[in-house]
């Protein structure tokens, strides 16, 4: 699966995770504008976020950061279809759409269906209230799109992440963009199970 990667969205390469670890922490660095001094904890943090990722099954791992909006953590993980669904139906697209409106948290707060050229894919607005901050849940404004993965059993899960709503507008232009964009196939990615997703994930900047 491939997507329109604009030059804001700077991929990190987890297959060389050492060389992921210095991309995020002179990303990390660059955002902060950390002295000279700091590239020992910048690593150390960069260090954990990546290894998580990996943890979590990430195939992809990226910092977006459009002009006049706060940084932000784009992720993706494949997960496997549910059999009762399929993949590429305009139907289990609504269906996995309900279902995230029912069951898929208070944070939730919007979901839409669009087309892609590998079919519909459903996207989710997650806006973190007072039961995310009473259970000390991460408060990150989400954005998650479900893409299918034409003639597998596969979706890929796509999260973007940011602590701040500062140029939310921008994040979710984007994030649609790149999603309207996807393609393929590629390479085949690691499968992870349903629940390991990040959706309660998120990095600090």
């Amino acid at each position: 699966m491939r997507f329109a990667m604009p030059e804001v969205v700077r991929e990190l390469p987890l297959d060389r995770p050492q060389l992921a670890i210095q991309t995020f922490a002179a990303i990390i660095g660059e955002l902060r504008d950390a002295p000279p001094g700091a590239a020992a904890d910048l690593e150390m943090i960069a260090t954990d976020a990546v290894e998580m990722a990996m943890r979590e099954g990430a195939c992809l791992m990226a910092v977006v950061t459009p002009p006049e909006a706060a940084p932000a953590l784009l992720t993706g993980v494949v997960l496997r279809v549910p059999a009762a669904w399929g993949t590429g139906s305009a139907d289990h697209a609504e269906q996995l759409r309900d279902s995230m409106e029912n069951v898929g948290g208070p944070d939730v707060r919007e979901t839409v269906v669009m087309d892609t050229n590998l079919g519909p894919a459903v996207i989710v607005q997650r806006i973190p209230g007072i039961e995310q901050a009473r259970e000390r849940r991460p408060l990150a404004l989400q954005l998650q799109a479900f893409v299918p993965e034409p003639g597998t059993d596969r979706m890929l899960l796509l999260t973007l992440a940011c602590p701040s709503a500062d140029g939310w507008s921008s994040h979710q232009s984007l994030f649609g963009e790149l999603v309207a964009s996807a393609s393929g196939p590629e390479a085949k990615r690691r499968v992870v199970e349903e629940d390991e997703s990040f959706e309660h994930h998120t990095y600090q900047l």
